[in-house]
């Protein structure tokens, strides 16, 4: 029994120690493991953070939003009116804010064939080159005048048009040197009345001989699509009449060209006695 016993307590001490080297073996195992797994993420992280496709679900940054408005840029106008009243017009696209002694208007730009009118349904403001008017908008045309007069402080530079062209005629005569040419712009829409002299040109010829040029120039803010516009000429020596126009050279509107070529006529001379 004795001995049944030794080899049981030999037995036992195999068996008591096993575990605590079966223990250190899965220690060893963990820790290895551990290691293991914490180099593969050292390694995996930085090509991540370095494409972004690899993170899978992972969301990009928001963007962030911009929502402040773009102030709106006016342009200012400065008028005197009658009786040296002050108003302003500030402009923006087809907008129109104007200031007259205590109140203001915001407008729309409405069609015209005349100028710059804007509206807010009840009083218009009609802006004419460097000029223009306050008044009731009535559907007549005809509303009260609130205030006329409004000249720019600071005059605009318009735009100038230009009609161009040459004068000649087909005698084989030579023009002394004395001799003048004027060229005429003429606005000739009232029939049976003396036509409008729009603009005009004197040329003293001097050494030169037909055809002369002439270049005519004009405000277009004074011309009306619904007009009609014609030029005329004359050739004078000494006040004496020698070349007209006898007939119409349309230029400007109804599709008509701004040049012309003026052929004169010749003037008999008058008889002295």
């Amino acid at each position: 029994m004795f001995g049944s016993g030794s080899e049981g307590l030999a037995a036992g001490r195999v068996d008591y120690n096993r575990p605590v080297e079966v223990n250190a073996m899965e220690t060893r195992v963990i820790r290895n493991g551990l290691t293991v797994a914490a180099l593969g993420i050292l390694l995996v992280y930085p090509a991540m953070a370095q494409d972004p496709a690899a993170a899978g679900t992972q969301s990009a940054p928001a963007q962030p939003h911009n929502n402040v408005k773009m102030e709106i840029k006016w342009k200012q106008f400065d008028y005197t009116c009658a009786g040296s009243t002050k108003l302003t017009v500030y402009l923006h696209d087809q907008l129109a804010k104007v200031r007259y002694e205590d109140r203001a208007y915001l407008m729309k730009q409405t069609p015209s064939a005349d100028g710059g009118r804007y509206s807010d349904g009840k009083v218009v403001w009609w802006g004419k080159g460097n000029g223009g008017f306050l008044q009731e908008d009535t559907p007549d045309g005809d509303g009260r005048m609130i205030v006329q007069g409004c000249q720019l402080d600071k005059p605009l530079n318009a735009q100038t048009g230009t009609v161009t062209g040459t004068v000649s005629y087909l005698q084989r005569v030579a023009l002394p040197p004395n001799a003048v040419i004027q060229v005429q712009l003429l606005d000739v829409s009232v029939a049976d009345a003396p036509a409008n002299v729009m603009t005009e040109e004197t040329i003293d010829l001097g050494r030169r001989q037909v055809p002369v040029p002439f270049t005519l120039t004009f405000d277009p803010m004074k011309i009306d699509p619904k007009h009609s516009y014609s030029v005329r000429a004359k050739i004078t020596v000494e006040g004496a009449l020698r070349f007209t126009s006898d007939h119409s050279y349309p230029v400007l509107t109804a599709g008509k060209p701004a040049h012309a070529e003026l052929i004169l006529q010749q003037v008999p001379p008058s008889n002295p006695n």
